[in-house]
């Protein structure tokens, strides 16, 4: 083998690039971190702003999410709000919880209470506040919830009815009070608030089921609280509540006597919330006629809310009285103007707008046919007095008026004030009678009476001495027989006679009485109505003064 072919057979060594199997390590590390980043990212839950007036017991990253006591989220962020004077708290849900996320989910904090409703949130002493989620059955989910500051009294999710109860004025009620039927619970207050626009106290009150169904387009709500004490014709009447309602306050419903059950109930309608049961009976009905009486006599005693009466029977309430009428308000007259309401419910009708007119022209009918009011007592002990319409068929017929845009009710005198009026025309007759000639010519008859009287007794003695004359005892027997007849019969009308002492008796005690009627006769006819009034007295006399005889 030569050189050359030596040289050529050597092995060629050179080296070779290539990419270890150990940089995969990183790539994979790699991948396992970006899936777990995504993975925590596309499962870390949805974040929700939610809005408090204070951030007391709330913390950054430690107050949790729960609903029934299930953690369901945790708190991320707390910032301060300052425009709107609220704190922002910002909560992460988890996302098996992101679709109880709703418009109605409510947030609030739970921590130790005492209230109405009794003491809770004393767990959280020791493990601290949380937060609580209850979740929503309707409705978008919104930028931002506002959370509540009281815990609410039932779920939005517990079956029920939720009303509104509407008052002109606040009572002693808060959220939390029992809401009763017949003195069994049924419901709570949920919500208490003031429409200042409307001026008007709005109640949202929850009824349990099945008891919803015993709320119907019909009940009456009243109010419960404390103690309701009422004095009447009918003696002391004394209602409470329960335990519960004594003290804390409640609200009750029912239906009126006599009323059948309405249609149903539903959620979001709205009643009218009375101060007391006597309220729901005064006012009871939403549709009625307003009339304006005019009277000429005093109303003292007649106030807003007595009763309007047709020969007994309740038919309205005196709504208003005062002299705000522009007609009215004229100088001249002094009538007092008193406007009341006339419900057709009352009259067995239904509590409708389409029965108003036929009522109105049934009321004008009667009118003309002499229909009036006036006031009656209605206590006498309190003074209080009702309006009563009553026909009158002796009135003069007269239809309806108008003043501004009241149809106006004629009105008649009553109570005292018609008794008043009759004793007055009696007075007035016994003022026009000629009492002093008919005394005078009295006083001459008992002198003539006297007169006579002597005269008989001077016959009678004639009489008795013609008898006892011996001359008389020659008369036959018949003449003397009829003498002693009138000797007897005169003897009766002697002096000393039972007959003539009782009539001088008479005579006497007549001519005194007389005497004693000429002050009460001069008194009447200066003060006619002297029998009903004092009569005044005159100045006391003073010993040596310039009154002393």
């Amino acid at each position: 083998m030569t050189a050359t072919e030596h040289s050529s057979a050597q092995p060629l060594i050179s080296a070779k690039r290539s990419v270890s199997s150990i940089w995969l390590l990183p790539f994979i590390a790699l991948f396992i971190g970006g899936w777990m980043v995504y993975n925590d990212w596309a499962h870390r839950g949805q974040l929700v702003t939610v809005s408090f007036i204070t951030a007391d017991g709330i913390e950054a990253g430690k107050t949790k999410i729960k609903i029934r006591n299930v953690e369901v989220g945790k708190v991320e962020s707390v910032k301060l709000n300052y425009p709107d004077n609220n704190v922002l708290v910002q909560v992460r849900i988890e996302p098996e919880a992101e679709a109880l996320l709703l418009k109605d989910t409510k947030f609030w904090v739970v921590r130790p209470r005492v209230g109405a409703g009794g003491v809770s949130g004393l767990g959280t002493l020791l493990s601290g506040a949380y937060i609580e989620m209850t979740p929503g059955d309707k409705g978008k989910q919104p930028k931002q919830y506002i959370g509540l500051e009281e815990p609410p009294v039932t779920s939005t999710t517990e079956p029920g009815l939720r009303l509104e109860l509407i008052s002109d004025n606040a009572h002693s009620l808060s959220v939390g009070d029992t809401v009763l039927y017949r003195g069994f619970p049924v419901g709570r207050i949920e919500r208490v608030n003031f429409d200042a626009d409307a001026k008007e106290a709005i109640y949202g009150i929850f009824i349990q089921a099945p008891y919803d169904q015993l709320v119907s387009s019909d009940s009456r709500f009243w109010n419960m609280s404390g103690i309701n004490l009422n004095l009447s014709a009918n003696g002391i009447n004394v209602q409470t509540g329960t335990f519960d309602t004594l003290f804390s306050g409640g609200i009750t419903f029912d239906l009126l006597e006599g009323e059948q059950q309405g249609r149903s109930a539903k959620d979001g309608d709205r009643f009218r919330l009375y101060a007391d049961f006597n309220s729901v009976k005064e006012r009871p009905y939403a549709y009625y006629n307003e009339y304006l009486l005019l009277f000429d006599q005093s109303v003292r005693g007649l106030v807003a809310g007595a009763p309007v009466e047709f020969r007994g029977v309740r038919v309205g309430t005196v709504e208003n009285i005062s002299f705000q009428i522009a007609h009215l308000s004229e100088i001249t007259d002094s009538r007092i103007p008193v406007v009341i309401r006339l419900e057709p419910g009352r009259l067995g009708y239904k509590d409708e707008e389409r029965v108003l007119a036929d009522v109105h022209a049934k009321l004008s009918n009667w009118v003309e046919r002499g229909m009036r009011a006036s006031l009656k007592s209605g206590n006498l002990v309190t003074g209080s007095l009702y309006v009563d319409l009553d026909l009158y068929p002796d009135t003069p017929k007269q239809a309806l008026t108008n003043v501004d845009d009241y149809s106006v009710i004629p009105t008649a005198s009553g109570g005292f004030v018609q008794l008043e009026n009759k004793l007055i025309a009696v007075l007035s007759k016994i003022e026009q009678l000629k009492v002093e000639p008919v005394l005078d010519q009295l006083a001459s008859t008992l002198n003539s009476s006297e007169k006579t009287i002597t005269q008989l007794d001077n016959t009678l003695k004639q009489i008795e001495d013609l008898v006892n004359n011996k001359d008389t005892a020659a008369l036959p027997e018949e003449l003397k027989a009829t003498l002693k007849e009138i000797r007897l019969a005169a003897r009766g009308l002697t002096p000393d006679s039972r007959l003539y002492l009782e009539m001088n008796n008479s005579l006497q005690t007549l001519q005194q009485t007389l005497k004693q009627l000429q002050p009460v006769i001069k008194t009447l006819d200066e003060k006619p109505n002297a029998l009903i009034f004092d009569a005044e007295k005159g100045p006391d006399l003073i010993p040596g003064g310039k009154n002393a005889n």
